[in-house]
């Protein structure tokens, strides 16, 4: 074998691997990048790839992988867990929560994006959250 072809399969598999991380990792998706504090819902779920005013389709919640409703205090809480792939949940499932993005809605108006955001809401209110990732 040749040792530079060799050389060469090792550098590309550590490039891609860097990049798969950075992605994973750091990258928060466009959409949510675009949302700010005090939105509507509709205007979230437009942002997000939902149209509300044409929600009757196969998927009224495209990019919503799941999402919780909390009636806290005479305050409508919701949380949409956000998956740029558009990945759904089903029984079974092993995508872990913290993979996703959560976007918290408050008497529909934007309250936060991101986990600190729902880890901060959440433990105000004592709902339990999605535990941390583990560290491989």
């Amino acid at each position: 074998m040749n040792p530079s072809l060799v050389r060469r399969g090792a550098v590309a598999l550590v490039a891609f691997s860097v990049a798969g991380l950075v992605v994973a990792c750091g990258g928060e998706d466009k959409r949510v990048k675009e949302l700010n504090q005090g939105i509507s819902r509709d205007s979230v779920m437009t942002v997000i790839g939902v149209n509300p005013k044409n929600a009757t389709g196969p998927d009224s919640f495209p990019n919503v992988y799941t999402r919780e409703k909390y009636l806290i205090d005479g305050k409508n809480y919701e949380v949409l867990y956000f998956s740029p792939e558009n990945r759904k949940f089903a029984p079974g499932d092993s995508v872990q929560l913290r993979t996703l993005t959560p976007i918290v809605l408050v008497d529909n108006l934007l309250a936060g994006k991101g986990w600190p955001a729902w880890d901060s809401i959440a433990a105000a209110h004592k709902i339990v959250v999605a535990p941390p990732l583990k560290k491989s």
